[in-house]
C-alpha cells in the first residue's frame, strides 16, 4: 500500500491576498443577517475568518464506505428494481451507464426512494428521471429506507445497466 502525503505550505502572499478579503468567495454560504443587524460575518483573526460548522457538511460513520459495480441485465420489454438500504443522512457516489441500447428514448431509468409503509402509507420521492442517458451524482438519503433505480427496457433487445456504487448503504431490502 502506498501513502501519499501532501504538504501544503502558506506563502505571505497567499496570506495577504486572504487577510484582505471582505466577502467570502463567490458561492459560499454565509449566515444570514441575524435579529440583532449584525451581518453574520466572524472577525478576521490572523487573517481568516472561522465559521461555524453547519449541519450536514460533515458525516463521520464508525466503518468504511464500500463500492460496487453491478452489471444488471434487463430483458427487452421487461422493467426491474434495483434497491439499496440507506439511513438518513447516508451518502453514496454513483455511475449510471448503458451498454447495447440503441435508442436511449427506449430505456425507463428512475432514482427514487421510499420509506417503509405504516398502515398502508408511506412516503416516496423521485431523485432523477433520466431514461437511457449516462448519469454521474452524488445523493444524501433523505430518510431511512430503499433507494434504488426502476429500469425499464421497451426495446427490443436486452441491456445491460452498469450501477457503480461508493458510499454508506447495503444491497437489497
Amino acid at each position: 500500500m502506498r501513502t501519499l502525503v501532501i504538504l501544503l505550505i502558506l506563502s505571505p502572499i497567499f496570506s495577504a491576498a486572504c487577510a484582505d478579503q471582505t466577502e467570502p468567495p463567490a458561492g459560499d454560504a454565509t449566515p444570514s443577517e441575524g435579529a440583532s443587524g449584525t451581518s453574520g460575518i466572524p472577525p478576521a483573526v490572523d487573517g481568516w475568518r472561522e465559521y461555524p460548522l453547519r449541519d450536514g457538511v460533515i458525516s463521520i460513520k464508525p466503518v468504511k464506505w464500500r463500492t460496487d459495480t453491478f452489471d444488471v441485465h434487463v430483458p427487452a420489454g421487461r422493467g426491474l428494481e434495483y434497491k439499496l438500504t440507506m439511513k438518513a443522512g447516508d451518502t453514496m457516489v454513483y455511475n449510471v451507464s448503458f451498454v447495447n441500447l440503441e435508442n436511449p428514448g427506449q430505456m425507463i431509468s428512475e432514482f427514487h426512494g421510499h420509506t417503509a409503509q405504516v398502515d398502508g402509507v408511506g412516503d416516496l420521492m423521485f431523485y432523477s428521471k433520466t431514461g437511457g442517458s449516462p448519469q454521474s451524482g452524488a445523493f444524501t438519503a433523505p430518510w431511512d429506507g430503499i433507494h434504488g433505480w426502476y429500469l425499464k427496457n421497451d426495446s427490443p433487445a436486452w441491456v445491460n445497466v452498469t450501477l457503480e456504487l461508493a458510499g454508506f448503504y447495503e444491497l437489497g431490502p
